[in-house]
């Protein structure tokens, strides 16, 4: 007899063929023992037919009646229970059984809130979270939601929008953000445009004074000519303020791209030519030559070299352009995605490294200005370039960091740099301009010519006559000295 204890089915039929049988299983003597005494008990186990084929029995002494299923397994019977709060107390109330069907009272059930709660693994998730199934799991998952600028691809994968979009209502596809860009009634663009209009009524007085009285005395030794073209770089200037403030376009990107340095190299290549022919025309002065008039000093010559310097830049920007096509590109911050800013196509350094030609008459001018600084009072007008020109350093000495700086915020840095440019036109319009206005305007006494002196270099005082108002007067002509060198050469008056 070989029978396999471990099952309970086993163990029932094996009752009923040995019921004789006792046996210790406690020891294994008894277990050698029973299996010589029953060598003849060979049954078939495997066959489940035969168990179907059994009636239902009842163990001796109980009235529980043994069934077992089309399988061998034993019919099942429980008795279902809800923990209740009755009256005072709380316990166990009987609400139905469970014997081969379920009997259910569910009239005897009291819920929690009075809702049936839900029978599953995992809740359904939200609209904005995605299923994460468990390892080993088909109907249990963890609801991960989704990051703000993620849609649901399906209901297991979020999917990130690409640049410059947005997920829709129902987080199914993503959508274009609108494009960000300075308004003309933003907080942020009517302080530069005021402070450019203002400086286009303080540039459009200036030209009007100097065309109203352009053959004084004054205006001519001023060098109109180049006077003119440093208030169209002035007027340039401020007129920046409005293409960085527009709506980028191709147009405007090339318009900002040209204007910037352009007007720069028109305002510095007329001061640069100022201060040049200031230092050739006192450097010239030397031992045995200081009655030899320096070249290329007439206002033909002025103007001719100012345009060369200026035509240098506009070659420069043109090449610009043809190698990097002015356009539109729509630029996100990886921390502000949902915000999608207009620029134009060209990074901030191309744009810094355009002015590198303007930089560089910068430096030319102010390294004149401080060779001259030491010129009489009738060529102080290198003091006042010398002015403008240390200014000028100290605005954009301190624009370029803060360029750098607010280069996360587009408001801010083209807010700072249009204030920069406008600011740079109002120390030209300060230092150059200002005291010459003031003299045509509220001092026309000064606005005279004096008679040019041809005496010996070497003489220190003699008899000189001077015209002005109409009046002759009497006066002693003393040499002047301008870094150690003597003057023979003054028509101007004094500013």
């Amino acid at each position: 007899m070989e029978l396999d204890w471990t099952t309970y089915p086993d163990w029932i039929p094996a009752q009923r063929e040995a019921p004789a049988m006792e046996l210790d299983w406690t020891s294994c003597s008894d277990w050698a023992s029973a299996q010589r005494r029953a060598p003849a008990m060979e049954l078939d186990w495997t066959t489940y037919p035969d168990w179907g084929a059994d009636p239902p029995f009842s163990p001796p002494g109980s009235e529980t009646v043994v069934k077992f299923d089309a399988y061998g397994d034993g019919m099942g019977r429980y008795n279902i229970f809800s923990y209740q709060h009755n009256a005072d107390r709380y316990g166990y109330v009987p609400i139905g059984e469970w014997a081969e069907t379920l009997s259910l009272s569910s009239d005897l059930i009291r819920w929690p809130r009075e809702v049936v709660p839900p029978s599953q693994c995992s809740d359904p998730c939200a609209r904005n979270e995605m299923k994460k199934m468990q390892a080993g799991e088909y109907c249990c998952w963890i609801c991960t939601a989704c990051e703000a600028h993620e849609y649901l691809a399906d209901e297991f994968t979020c999917s990130p929008c690409a640049p410059g979009q947005w997920p829709s209502e129902d987080l199914t596809s993503c959508y274009d953000l609108p494009e960000d860009y300075i308004m003309w009634e933003d907080a942020w663009a009517i302080g530069p445009i005021s402070i450019a209009v203002v400086g286009f009524l303080c540039t459009s007085l200036v030209f009007w004074v100097f065309v109203r009285h352009n053959s004084t005395p004054l205006v001519k030794a001023s060098g109109r000519e180049l006077c003119y073209i440093l208030l169209l770089g002035v007027f340039m200037s401020y007129s920046l303020t409005f293409l960085f403030l527009a709506k980028p376009s191709p147009a405007i990107c090339a318009m900002r791209r040209l204007g910037l340095s352009t007007s720069f190299a028109v305002c510095y290549s007329a001061l640069l030519t100022k201060t040049n022919r200031i230092a050739r025309i006192f450097s010239g002065v030397k031992d045995g030559g200081g009655t030899t008039k320096p070249r290329f000093i007439s206002p033909t010559s002025q103007v001719f070299i100012c345009l060369s310097l200026i035509s240098v830049q506009l070659v420069l920007v043109s090449v610009w352009l043809l190698l990097e096509v002015p356009g539109t590109r729509r630029f996100t911050l990886p921390e502000r995605r949902q915000t999608v800013i207009l620029k134009c196509n060209v990074r901030d350094s191309s744009m810094l490294l355009s002015l590198g030609y303007d930089v560089l008459l910068v430096i030319l001018c102010t390294v004149y200005a401080f060779k001259t600084r030491k010129c009489p009072e009738n060529f102080n007008e290198a003091k006042f370039i010398g002015f403008t020109m240390y200014t000028t350093c100290i605005i954009w000495l301190a624009f370029l960091p803060i360029f750098y700086v607010t280069s996360s915020d587009y408001r801010v840095q083209t807010t700072t740099m249009c204030i920069s440019v406008s600011l740079s036109g109002f120390v030209v319009l300060g230092c150059m301009f200002a005291p010459k206005v003031h003299i045509i305007m509220f001092q026309p006494q000064k606005n005279v010519t004096s008679l040019r002196l041809n005496i010996n270099r070497f003489s220190v005082s003699g008899p000189a006559t001077t015209y002005a108002s109409h009046a002759s007067v009497s006066a002693q002509y003393v040499p002047t000295v301008c870094n150690g060198r003597e003057i023979v050469d003054s028509t101007t008056s004094s500013l």
